[in-house]
């Protein structure tokens, strides 16, 4: 019989659940729980849900590879960093999309977003075998690990275009896989997005922070459907609509679920940017989504790093030798570009919240240590000394990563609005505006053009700074596009980091995912 991988050791904290803790440190030895007697009762059921909310905290399954990092690096607001070519090289060839197919960082992405899947796809296969006493259990947690493997999915097409669609545990002898059609795994997403849209709880509870909401799943959705219909359509000439099952999104479908989020989910701008970041402000009302990320020092180490429940990227951003009474060191990757920097406009409150200016701020540090560097640094997640973890701190500093927040969906509706209600569009573009600026700025005036189409993304630019989403968005409007804008941003070496069409925006499959494939699976172009 095979021992349950990870189940039986259930990480309460990335979800911020431990009131019975105590109960479940008095069940049968962990030796003796395997599949057979396992997935029995409505315990069996959360804690195995909970192992595939876990994967969300991994970082390093090959190489370092936080999400939010590596996108930063791909796009034209970070480069890559840390102390010279020759630490972590295969984040410094991501930011040319030059990565070897034997790169760790590409493998690392693709194992670990496969591990969730497994774990999604194993509860699904289960579900039905448990004794489930209350009701709508079964439901929400069958939407939850649909609502975790679509999100999983959704990142692997993002950064490799052409992945196996698995949708179940695989015999041995069904190992070797192919690359499914891209349409069917975008439609697999928008299928597993839309059940939990339909039957994920409107309210999450203090006690269940970190757990998906059916606002979440429609966020999500969301964002699902302008990536198909911009990248997906436009880069990898899927010539269908986006559908869940039998139903096919329509853009008013999209729009209409934006609004209900808007109107009736409760989450709302916070007042003031500077109050969503910080360990203090974790899971606020703007967030609608989140990464919970803890100092919970005892699980992993440096021999299991995807066991910790901190966040990498927190100590990777930091300056190298910083001397200062607010900041801490740490490994000097994804420096902001110059051209991050000069997006903001003056007046505009977010660049001081976002931006860790070297020189506005007189910090001390050793830059001659610090590669491709710029002299600015991601704020948000900066590590502060206040924060410190008391052990293994590289390891568990306990800043969440936001995925979805109130002010994406706001910038999503008014990209959606932008060509059928410019009234809308204005409205929710004007609320992230007026954030930003004061409740007497007048936002500029959007128009149903590309010019109304740049204000918008300019927006989303300078909103989301270090969250990751930057390179999605450019890739969405296209492979010039992206060119255009990457290019603009680099320098003369070390920051010639500059964008390759022939990759089409696309990760290396990792060499030996094709070669366990039997080289079923094809490599991607540019590689």
């Amino acid at each position: 019989m095979r021992k349950i991988k990870n189940i039986s050791i259930i990480l309460f904290m990335a979800l911020g659940i431990v009131a019975c803790t105590k109960d479940f440190l008095e069940l049968q030895p962990l030796t003796d729980r395997v599949e057979d007697n396992f997935y029995k009762t409505e315990k069996d059921a959360f804690e195995a849900v909970v192992s595939i909310y876990d994967v969300l905290q991994w970082q390093t399954g090959g190489g370092y590879h936080p999400w939010d990092l590596v996108c930063n690096i791909l796009s034209d607001d970070a480069f890559a960093g840390g102390s010279g070519p020759g630490d972590r090289p295969g984040l410094v060839r991501m930011g040319k999309l030059s990565n070897f197919v034997t790169d760790e960082e590409p493998l690392g992405i693709w194992k670990d977003r496969f591990s969730g899947i497994y774990r999604a796809n194993l509860f699904l296969s289960k579900v039905d075998g448990v004794d489930f006493k209350t009701e709508g259990l079964k439901t929400r947690l069958t939407a939850e690990a649909r609502f975790l493997r679509g999100y999983f999915y959704f990142e692997l097409v993002q950064f490799y275009g052409n992945v196996p669609l698995i949708l179940k545990p695989l015999a041995p002898s069904e190992y070797q896989q192919s690359a499914a059609d891209p349409a069917d795994v975008y439609n697999q997403i928008a299928s597993d997005l839309y059940y939990a849209y339909q039957n994920l709880p409107a309210t999450i509870t203090a006690a269940e922070k970190g757990r998906a909401s059916k606002w979440a799943a429609g966020a999500l959705l969301a964002r699902v459907y302008l990536f198909h219909k911009g990248y997906g359509k436009g880069v990898l000439n899927i010539t269908t609509d986006l559908k869940a099952d039998d139903k096919t999104f329509t853009e008013t479908d999209i729009e209409t679920i934006i609004d209900d989020i808007v109107a009736n989910s409760g989450h709302d701008l916070v007042a003031n940017y500077a109050d969503l970041w910080g360990v203090a402000n974790e899971n606020n009302n703007e967030s609608i989504f989140e990464i919970q990320h803890t100092q919970k020092a005892d699980w992993g180490d440096w021999g299991w790093r995807n066991g910790t429940e901190g966040n990498w990227a927190v100590v990777m951003t930091g300056f190298r030798g910083v001397e200062d009474p607010i900041y801490e060191s740490g490994w000097s990757f994804q420096p902001a570009s110059q051209s991050l920097a000069d997006e903001f406009e003056p007046g505009d409150s977010r660049y001081s919240v976002s931006i860790l200016d070297a020189a506005a701020e007189s910090l001390v540090y050793k830059p001659e240590n610090c590669y491709q560097h710029t002299g600015y640094a991601f704020k948000k997640f900066y590590p502060r000394k206040a924060d410190r973890p008391a052990t293994n701190d590289a390891l568990n500093w306990p800043y969440n990563r936001p995925v979805i927040r109130f002010a994406d969906v706001l910038l999503m509706g008014a990209e959606l609005y932008l060509d059928n209600n410019l009234g809308k569009a204005q409205d929710y573009y004007s609320r992230v505006r007026k954030r930003a600026f004061g409740d007497a700025h007048v936002a500029p005036t959007l128009t149903n053009d590309l010019a109304g189409l740049d204000l918008i993304y300019h927006e989303r630019r300078v909103e989301f700074a270090g969250e990751g989403l930057r390179y999605w968005d450019l890739l969405r409007r296209g492979l010039t596009y992206a060119e255009t804008m990457i290019n603009a941003a680099a320098g003369a070496s070390p920051l010639d980091e500059t964008f390759s069409s022939a990759t089409k925006g696309l990760l290396p499959i990792p060499q030996t995912e094709i070669t366990l494939s039997g080289n079923k699976l094809k490599q991607n172009d540019g590689y």
